[in-house]
C-alpha cells in the first residue's frame, strides 16, 4: 500500500512536470530589457515592465543578473580610430588590431569582466558590443574605410617599396588576422571567467539598409560566410534589425526577414561544420527615432510596425528578443517611454507571450 502510493505520488510529479513542460516549453517566447531606465527608477519614474514578462535585471541596471552588455570601452584595451581630417586619424589602444598588445589586453578585460559581471556563476545574455571595425578587412567600407587605410599605410611604413595592390594584399591578410586574433582571445577570456555566461557579439550577421542596393537582400553572405569561423565558438548570436525613419513598411518586413534569414543561415553553416547550434536573440528597438532631442517628437513602433518586427521574429521560430533603446535623454524620455509600455508594448508582448502558453 504504501509503496503504491510512492508510485502513484511519483506518477503525478511525472505528468505535471511533463505538461509544464510541454505547456511551458522552449517555444514560449522570452523578452530581454536592455534600456538605460534605471535612471527613471531613481528619478520615481518606474517603468514596470515585468508585470508584462519582460526579463529585466532588479531595479532595471543596465548590468544585472541576467543581461549584461561590453561597450567598447569595456572590453580591455579595444583598438580603434578617430577620423580627424582627410589626412589623419587619431589612433586609440593602437588603433588597429594589428597594432594590439593581447597580454595587455587581456589584463584589462579581466578587470573589465570582474567589475560588469561579478559573479562567477552567472548564466544570463552576455553581449560583446565591439562595432568601431568588423572582423574583415574588405567588410570595412563606409566610415569604417579608415580602418583599410590606416592597414594599408602600416604595410607600406615597413615596406615602401613594394607596388600598392602587394600592400593591400598583405594590408588584407594581417588585418583579417590580427582581427580575428583580438576577437577569439576575447571571447575565449570572456568564457573561461564566466563558463555559464551566453557569450556572443552583437550585430551579426551584417545586414543595413544599403544592403538592397548592393545585393539582392538586405544582408551580405560572402562577408558573413567569413564570420562563421568566429561565430562558432560563440555561445549565442546577437543580431540587430532595428528601423529608422523613412522606411516603407513592406521594406522593413523585408529587411527584418533578411536579418533573420541570414541568422539562421549562418547557424545552419555552423553545425553543419560539427558545432553546436546556437541560441538566437534579436535586437529590436521601439522608437524609430530615439536620438531626437525634441523628445516629444520620438515616434514610437505602431502595432503594425511591432508586427513587422516582433511578431514576425517570434513567427519565424526565433524565440528571444531583446528591447534596447539608447540612453541619450533619458530622463526626459521616462515618461514617454512608461505610457507607450503601459498603452501598447507591454499588452503586446503579454498577449503575445500569452498566445504561446495557451
Amino acid at each position: 500500500m504504501f509503496l503504491k502510493k510512492i508510485i502513484t505520488f511519483h506518477t503525478v510529479i511525472f505528468l505535471l512536470t511533463l505538461i509544464t513542460k510541454c505547456t511551458f516549453g522552449d517555444d514560449v517566447p522570452s523578452f530581454y530589457w536592455n534600456a538605460f531606465t534605471e535612471a527613471c527608477t531613481k528619478k520615481g519614474l518606474h517603468i514596470n515592465i515585468e508585470k508584462y514578462g519582460i526579463i529585466a535585471n532588479t531595479n532595471q541596471k543596465f548590468e544585472g543578473e541576467n543581461i549584461v552588455i561590453f561597450y567598447e570601452k569595456n572590453v580591455g584595451l579595444y583598438p580603434y580610430l578617430k577620423y580627424i581630417n582627410s589626412t589623419h586619424n587619431e589612433y586609440f589602444n593602437g588603433g588597429i588590431p594589428q597594432n594590439t598588445n593581447i597580454s595587455a589586453h587581456l589584463f584589462k578585460l579581466r578587470q573589465d569582466i570582474n567589475k560588469i559581471i561579478p559573479n562567477p556563476d552567472f548564466n544570463g545574455v552576455a553581449v560583446i558590443d565591439v562595432e568601431e571595425w568588423r572582423p574583415t578587412y574588405d567588410s570595412n567600407w563606409g566610415k569604417k574605410r579608415i580602418y583599410r587605410e590606416e592597414s594599408l599605410q602600416h604595410v607600406l611604413t615597413r615596406f615602401p617599396y613594394l607596388k600598392r595592390n602587394q600592400a593591400i594584399k598583405i594590408a588584407k591578410q594581417e588585418f583579417d588576422e590580427a582581427a580575428y586574433n583580438f576577437l577569439m582571445y576575447t571571447l575565449k577570456e570572456c568564457q573561461i571567467l564566466r563558463p555559464l555566461a551566453k557569450f556572443g557579439f552583437y550585430a551579426f550577421p551584417i545586414c543595413d539598409e544599403s544592403g538592397l542596393t548592393r545585393n539582392s537582400t538586405f544582408c551580405y553572405p560572402e562577408h558573413n560566410n567569413k564570420l562563421i569561423s568566429l561565430l562558432k565558438h560563440t555561445d549565442a548570436l546577437y543580431p540587430s534589425a532595428y528601423l529608422y525613419p523613412g522606411r516603407p513598411l513592406d521594406a522593413a518586413r523585408l529587411y527584418v526577414k533578411d536579418v533573420l534569414s541570414e541568422t539562421k543561415r549562418l547557424n545552419d553553416l555552423i553545425v553543419e561544420e560539427g558545432y553546436k547550434k546556437k541560441e538566437i536573440y534579436v535586437y529590436h528597438k521601439f522608437e524609430l527615432d530615439p536620438y531626437n532631442d525634441k523628445v516629444e517628437e520620438i515616434k514610437f513602433y505602431d502595432e503594425s510596425t511591432l508586427d513587422v518586427t516582433i511578431k514576425q521574429t517570434i513567427d519565424f521560430g526565433i524565440n528571444n528578443v531583446i528591447l534596447w533603446t539608447t540612453s541619450k535623454n533619458m530622463l526626459k524620455r521616462c515618461q514617454y517611454i512608461r505610457n507607450y509600455v503601459e498603452d501598447l508594448l507591454g499588452p503586446y508582448i503579454k498577449k503575445l507571450i500569452k498566445s504561446y502558453i495557451l
